[in-house]
């Protein structure tokens, strides 16, 4: 299982990256349903970098009426630039972001 997002300059400059289908489904396969999610609803996974830096990755539904479906990555900026693409997959039993 795998998730990707191409990332864009408000991405990173922001911190908010929506949901995309393959986020949601890497989440679910973490015991993590958005669709069960209610706004307001936020979970953490511990995850690491490429170079073995550790991150947290948050999923949650905002709070507003429409509660969208987020995905936020501590340090993304640190790691990645406007048009890269961001891979998160579960290896050795681990949360790993690379591209």
């Amino acid at each position: 299982m795998e998730a990707q997002i191409k990332l864009t300059p408000t991405m990173l400059e922001k911190a908010i990256i929506d949901a995309n289908t393959s986020v949601r489904e890497f989440a679910l396969s973490q015991g993590i349903d958005f669709a069960a999610m209610v706004s307001g609803d936020r979970h953490q996974l511990a995850a690491f970098f490429a170079d073995g830096s550790e991150t947290v990755i948050n999923l949650y539904r905002t709070n507003n009426a429409r509660g969208d479906r987020r995905i936020s990555i501590k340090d993304i900026k640190k790691h990645f630039n406007a048009g890269d693409i961001l891979s998160i997959q579960l290896i050795n039993n681990q949360i790993q972001i690379r591209s």
